[in-house]
């Protein structure tokens, strides 16, 4: 009886916990956070931290963007992809790894990383040595050179280095 009247009083708090002005203000903060852009579970948890949100609200908060689709791992990977590698020109390496760091599901990374088209990607990496290339001949005149400080380039912003030998083995032989 005793245990009964614990669990009803401890549902009620969490009610009342809910219902409370500064749980609704970070709700509202959070769901206008998320519809600005795409957002990621550790993106959220971090801005209601800074709101000054409890763990237990962040929870609370988190689960129910999950349930209003606020938040949405496999969009947000698709989303987050697309706009690395297509629009900043990032290698897949570097998006996985990045996506990696934001500790979203593995089937939602993979979903994200499959949006990208590899004739798009391939386009975007040889346009991205091309344009390299073209700023590296105004300071050096050596072949071998050339290459490795367009492949080291290349590689730091995440292509592997199998793709970087294909484009750069073409654009140097034109």
């Amino acid at each position: 009886m005793y245990f009964c009247t614990l669990n009803y009083t401890l549902g009620t708090m969490e009610k009342n916990k809910r219902n409370s002005d500064t749980y609704r203000t970070l709700l509202d903060k959070a769901r206008r956070y998320c519809a600005l852009a795409e957002q990621c579970e550790d993106a959220v948890r971090q801005k209601l931290v800074t709101w000054g949100a409890t763990p237990a609200e962040s929870n609370d908060i988190v689960d129910t963007l999950y349930s209003e689709n606020y938040l949405d791992d496999v969009r947000y990977a698709r989303a987050y992809c697309e706009s690395k590698i297509l629009h900043q020109h990032w290698g897949r390496q570097k998006v996985l790894y990045q996506l990696r760091l934001k500790h979203l599901p593995r089937a939602a990374v993979e979903a994200g990383m499959a949006v990208v088209i590899d004739d798009d990607y391939l386009s975007v990496l040889s346009e991205l040595a091309e344009k390299k290339l073209s700023e590296l001949h105004r300071s050096v005149d050596d072949n071998t050179t050339l290459r490795q400080k367009l492949t080291a380039f290349l590689l730091s912003r995440g292509f592997l280095i199998g793709e970087i030998n294909q484009i750069t083995t073409n654009i140097l032989q034109q």
